[in-house]
């Protein structure tokens, strides 16, 4: 590949949206080696503790982990996300595994104990960036209550799945006191009403929402006020591409007559609430671009049409971007 500064050599009608610091801001990164077949419900794939998922990550051996990790980072960060917030299972022991693999990432740990073990956690926060919990209706009442305290104590973020696959008490929910919450998809208006009310943002996952038969209602959301991030979720069903996750936000917001171009925000929504309050994180977002090169007028529809992949560009200290090289897995 060729670079070069100075204007284009030849006329062209091809632009480029920027969107710096991009974020995948919901992933699984560890079971990006699993293959799975079609039809599987969410109990049966990613229910804590004998969906398909959790078998695998409890059988697979940590260098085969590591390896999908580090498979799933190159494909983000080549597709133009600066980070990607990885709800890690395994509790510190896949925390730490996260961590040596790819340093980059933000790791939200998730305890293995049945019951609320003090030492434990701080095992994991000498790993994790924060603690982000699977749906409150896999857990006690009292565990998850424990836990989301112990967040607060150590003023490290915390979040959680919430109404994915059932309704759930969205009053229980926000006195947790989430810094976001990921899914929605099964909750009412009242519910999104009240995320934002508390001004908690909202991450959204259309494409692996679609393999379970899901809409989510982002149209609803949006009319409601939420602000909503984007994340791909599990690496064994998507690609970690924001650009492609894009495009179905937008096609989803078009079916259910909701504004397409809210999904300009997404990106960026939970840079300035959660990803600056880490120094490590915001330093090593700085400079990486998300790129996707459109025709015509500069809407949601021209800049993310199908099939067309993010690009990841970096800032050079000249202030002009050049093509950031990543060897992609896909």
């Amino acid at each position: 590949m060729e670079e070069g500064e100075g204007p284009c050599p030849e006329p062209t009608d091809i632009k480029v949206a920027l969107f710096p610091g991009a974020v995948n801001a919901h992933t699984h990164c560890a079971d990006y080696g699993l293959e799975v077949p079609d039809g599987l419900s969410i109990e049966e794939l990613v229910a804590p503790p004998d969906g398909l998922k959790h078998k695998f990550l409890a059988s697979a051996p940590p260098e085969f982990v590591s390896d999908c990790m580090q498979r799933f980072a190159a494909d983000s960060f080549g597709y133009g996300a600066a980070t990607f917030i990885d709800f890690r299972e395994g509790g510190a022991e896949g925390c730490r595994l996260l961590r040596e693999s790819v340093p980059d990432a933000m790791i939200m740990g998730r305890p293995i104990s049945k019951e609320f073990d003090p030492e434990e956690m701080e095992a994991l926060m000498l790993w994790a960036d924060g603690i982000g919990l699977p749906s409150v209706s896999d857990m006690p009442m009292g565990y998850v209550e424990a836990v989301a305290d112990f967040a607060r104590e150590r003023k490290v973020p915390f979040a959680l799945h919430a109404s994915e696959r059932v309704r759930e008490d969205i009053d229980f929910i926000l006195s947790l006191d989430p810094a976001f919450i990921v899914h929605m998809s099964e909750a009412d208006d009242s519910d999104f009403l009240k995320c934002a009310e508390a001004e908690v943002p909202i991450v959204v996952c259309p494409g692996s929402n679609a393999y379970f038969g899901i809409d989510p209602p982002l149209a609803r959301m949006e009319a409601c006020g939420v602000t909503m991030a984007l994340g791909t979720d599990n690496g064994m069903l998507r690609v970690p591409d924001l650009a492609a996750e894009a495009n179905l936000f937008v096609r989803a917001m078009a079916k259910q007559g909701g504004d397409s171009a809210s999904v300009f925000g997404t990106f960026s929504s939970l840079s300035s609430k959660l990803l600056n309050q880490n120094i490590r994180i915001s330093e090593a977002i700085q400079g990486q671009c998300l790129a996707v090169p459109f025709e015509g007028e500069p809407s949601a529809e021209n800049i993310f049409p199908a099939g067309a992949p993010g690009v990841a560009l970096t800032r050079k200290r000249s202030g002009l971007y050049g093509v950031q090289e990543y060897t992609r897995a896909h």
